[in-house]
Parts: structure tokens; sequence; C-alpha cells
């Protein structure tokens, strides 16, 4: 039965609402499709990924208070997967990204380093990465040129299946009833069931053994160049930087946990005590953060049901790559292009600053033309420097 307030409004007796699970999900075009490249191409071990994925989640949602995402690094895997890096490699930088974070978080080097990224700098890294989920949407739903055969005969398209999740998406937009992420989810299973039901039987139960890190000396070294210096630079500008001011702006003073310093703490002691088991280095989201929320996550219980079901990956070991990709890749693209325009609508108040505006798009389209948020923002402090200079020589000319 309905509990009733004293105001006479019913609520849910359930401890957990649709919307709680839907906005668990909303993320899912980010973290699921990175887990499964890693552990099919470099070989990682799944129940390391989901164990420390889940724990992440569960312990980020407690402290922060608030629907934390947890993602993969993204330059790390987009480097590892091109270079076919081993887990050792990837758990190495995951190790050096721990210390290194765990001691700006500790020195309280975080402020200091929060002022090089202006507001401009902020929704231009925003811009970037929005624009960045939306093309690997359209990648997802359109590149692949692909068919979805059913057990029916019937062939279906990836654009068709993509058209029908956009169509869902629109539909349930705004349903707390039937929420979309949930719709979407419910669709894209069915489909992955009617198209892989041989596969369903094979499917096997059980942990994969941890492996623990030992560390050499000239793994570190390589990684310490290839790996870390540029994720570094990403992930305090988008992790941290841009999470906070995130988090602020959809959570208000729920997120007051959620302060520089507290984020390189916690992305420092996830990839330290990942790295140990040979876990894919793992971080905050600003765009993670968005995502939740647009699918109605808003309060840390949607943090427990992404973990309790990463955790539950892992016991599956190596079958829970087969599991995952029940769910069409391009119903994946479909989640990352909707985050990806809502993610690009914070420069809406900026819009009206022409300076800021302009900062805010070139590192935007920057970031889309190299792929990569460093050199965005990167571009975004020589512009920010030279306006600077041009407002003190303007202000002294007139003295």
């Amino acid at each position: 039965m309905a509990a009733t307030l004293t105001t006479g409004e019913k609520v849910s007796a359930w401890p957990i609402t649709r919307l709680d699970v839907a906005g668990a999900f909303g993320d899912i075009g980010v973290l699921f499709p990175i887990a499964i490249a890693l552990i099919s191409l470099n070989h990682m071990n799944p129940t390391a990924v989901f164990l420390a994925a889940g724990l992440a989640y569960i312990m980020a949602g407690w402290y922060f208070r608030i629907p934390m995402a947890v993602q993969p690094f993204k330059a790390v895997a987009a480097i590892a997967l091109a270079l076919a890096l081993p887990p050792s490699s990837i758990a190495s930088a995951g190790l050096l990204m721990g210390l290194l974070l765990l001691l700006v978080g500790a020195t309280n080097l975080a402020r200091w380093l929060a002022r090089l990224f202006t507001l401009p700098i902020v929704r231009g890294i925003q811009l970037g990465l929005g624009l960045l989920l939306a093309r690997e949407g359209l990648r997802l739903t359109l590149g692949h040129k692909s068919e979805v055969l059913l057990s029916t005969g019937v062939s279906v398209a990836d654009w068709e299946i993509a058209l029908g999740g956009a169509i869902l998406l629109l539909a349930f937009e705004r349903s707390r009833r039937f929420p979309a992420a949930l719709v979407l989810l419910a669709a894209g299973s069915l489909i992955g069931l009617l198209a892989r039901t041989s596969h369903i039987g094979a499917l096997g139960w059980g942990p994969q053994p941890l492996e623990m890190l030992h560390p050499a000396w000239a793994e570190v070294g390589r990684v310490l160049g290839l790996l870390v210096v540029p994720q570094f630079a990403l992930t305090f500008g988008n992790s941290v930087v841009a999470t906070e001011n995130t988090a602020r702006i959809l959570y208000g003073e729920q997120a007051r946990r959620v302060t520089e310093r507290a984020l390189c703490l916690s992305i420092g002691a996830l990839n330290l005590a990942g790295s140990m088991i040979l876990a894919s280095p793992m971080c905050h989201g600003s765009g993670g953060i968005t995502a939740h929320y647009r699918f109605g996550a808003r309060t840390p219980k949607s943090s427990y049901v992404i973990g309790g079901l990463c955790l539950l990956l892992a016991l599956f070991g190596r079958s829970a790559v087969t599991i995952l990709t029940l769910i069409p890749a391009a119903l994946l693209g479909v989640f990352l292009v909707y985050v990806g325009v809502q993610h690009a609508t914070y420069l809406r108040d900026i819009i009206r600053q022409l300076p800021m505006l302009l900062i805010a798009l070139c590192v935007g389209v920057i970031s889309l033309l190299t792929t990569n948020l460093m050199w965005g923002f990167l571009t975004g402090f020589f512009l920010q420097g030279a306006l600077m200079l041009f407002e003190r020589t303007r202000q002294k000319s007139r003295a």
C-alpha cells in the first residue's frame, strides 16, 4: 500500500522508484561500450572491471549524496585500444593517475588548478564533450551499416532501430510512469533476445579469478608519457572542474559535497584501489551526471542500482559481455546523442556575452575536430590569456 504524508500527498511505498531505476541507466552509452571493448580487445578481466565500477558507483553515491557518474578514462581507453596495450599497462596508468590525483587533492592543489578553468573554458569543455558524445552516438547508429536478423526471419537495419529508439525517447521523455530509459532498455533487450536466442543458453555463472598488479618500472615509465599526461589534463578539466560545475547547476545545494578537492580524492582512491586488481582506470564525468539527471536520477539510489548491476555482471565473468551485447549498439547511440545535446546546452548562460561565447565555441569546436578535449581547453587558455591582456592594455590606455 502507498504511504500517506501529513499533507495528503501519496508517495510510493517502494524504497526505489521507476525514475531511480531509469536514471541509473542514463550513462550506459558510455560505460558499457568502452568496458566491452577493453574486455574483448585488451583482454581485461571482466570481473575486475565490473567489480571496481560497481563499488565505485555505490561509494560515490553514498559520499556525494547525488547520482554520481562512473566512467572509464576515455583517453586511456582510446590509446590502449589503438595500441592493443595489455591489462598491466592500463592498470599501471590507473595507479599513476590515482597517486597523482590523491596528491593534488591532499595538498589542496586542486583549488589552485581550478582557477585556471574560467567559466567560458568550462562551458567550452561541456560543449566539446557534448559534441563528441553526439558524434559518437551518430557513429553507433549510422556508421555500421549493418542489420539485425531476428529469430522470426525479419531483418532490421541499425538506422531503423535508432529511429524507433529516438521516437520512443521523445514520446516518453516526460513520462514518470514509463521513464524513457526503461522503455528504451526494454525495447533493446527484446530485440537482442529475438536476435541472439541461441546465445542465451551458453551463458555461464561465476567470477573470473582476480590477479594483482606487479608494477614494472619500464612499463610505468612508458605509460607515464603515453597515457597519464594526456589523461590528467582531460580528467582535471572534465572530471573535476566541469563535473563540480555541472553538479551545482543540476542539484544545487544537494551537491555541496561535490568539490574539486573531493573529486580529486575520490577519483584518486578508486583508481589506486582498482589498479591493484587490474581493473580499468575510471573517473567521474560531467556528461555522465547530465545523463543520469536527464533520465530521471535525483537521489543516490540511482548510483546504487547501476552499481548493484555492475556487481552482478562481475559474477557472470566473461559472459557479462554476451549479456551486454544484447542491447543493440544503435540504441546505445540514441542515448549518447540525447545526452550530448543536453550537455552542450549549458552554453546558454553565456550566450549573450560575446567574448566568453567565442572562447567557449572555440574550445568546443577544437575539441570536436581533434577528438581531444585537452587541445580544446589549451586553446581556451590561450584565448582567455589574450583577452585578459587586451583588457589590461585597454584599461592602461584609458588611464
